[in-house]
């Protein structure tokens, strides 16, 4: 009953939802000359610059790496922004949760809501530029998205519960989450095909939970394929249990946050 009374309060609890999400969309680069965008312009540096340094070392390229590189980086820019930024989404709004009453779990939604719309206008926008450039895509296969993009949303949620509670007690967190973020950029098939590697790291990528999310967004946008059942249960079974524990050490922890800040 505490999960459904969590996710009541805060439907309850909607305008002040929308306003944190307005905040934590915005606030990051207010009074920045490009502002918002800068959600964007991060990423697409970032595949301009693998794709520029890939293209050139590769024997055998893929064949339109951009779109692999776009398929994998804007998803994966959503799990890393959560796993960074949602360590502190609590601890960055001390005064608020000191001062006031409200549920704690706005902070949660607010901060994976924010990046979430960055993912969705990404999606989006590689969609409509695919389909500009004449590029196949598959229809069925594109029905599929909403659904991973809703998993995903429910997986970030969990561990963005988990970490932002354990961070108010130990610090230490979000800092090791920032060394554990650089770990999983590299082990997650973003600029190389799962089939390629091998060895060590064709074992580490698997154990990997965002490989099987980038996996079925792959096969949504550049494979133009339905994503392999196999991952896509795994994708659930992790947003699952992410979400319920995540939330359980919340509700657990969520009471002693003031006295804590």
């Amino acid at each position: 009953m505490s999960i459904l009374n969590s996710i009541k309060e805060v439907y309850n609890n909607r305008p002040l939802l929308y306003s944190m999400v307005v905040r934590d969309f915005k606030g990051t680069y207010k009074n920045s000359f490009f502002g918002f965008l800068w959600h964007f312009i991060t990423p697409v540096v970032m595949i301009i610059l693998f794709y520029i340094v890939f293209m050139s070392i590769r024997i055998n390229p893929i064949d339109n790496f951009w779109v692999y590189l776009c398929a994998g980086m804007f998803p994966f820019t959503f799990f890393q922004g959560n796993i960074q930024d949602g360590s502190r989404c609590i601890t960055s709004s001390a005064g608020m949760v000191k001062k006031m009453y409200f549920p704690r779990e706005i902070l949660v939604f607010s901060q994976v809501i924010s990046l979430f719309i960055t993912l969705l206008i990404s999606c989006v926008g590689i969609i409509i530029i695919l389909a500009i450039m004449g590029f196949s895509l598959n229809s069925t296969a594109l029905l599929f998205l909403p659904v991973l993009m809703s998993v995903s949303f429910v997986f970030a949620l969990g561990y963005v519960f988990f970490l932002s509670a354990i961070s108010v007690f130990v610090r230490d967190v979000q800092h090791v989450m920032s060394v554990v973020s650089r770990i999983i950029f590299w082990t997650t098939p973003i600029f190389y095909l799962t089939s390629e590697v091998t060895g060590l790291l064709g074992n580490i990528i698997w154990c990997n939970p965002l490989t099987y999310f980038v996996e079925s967004y792959h096969d949504i946008l550049f494979f133009g394929t339905i994503p392999g059942t196999a991952n896509m249960v795994v994708c659930c079974l992790l947003s699952l249990v992410a979400f319920i524990g995540g939330l359980a050490v919340f509700n657990k922890l969520k009471g002693r946050f003031a006295e804590r800040l």
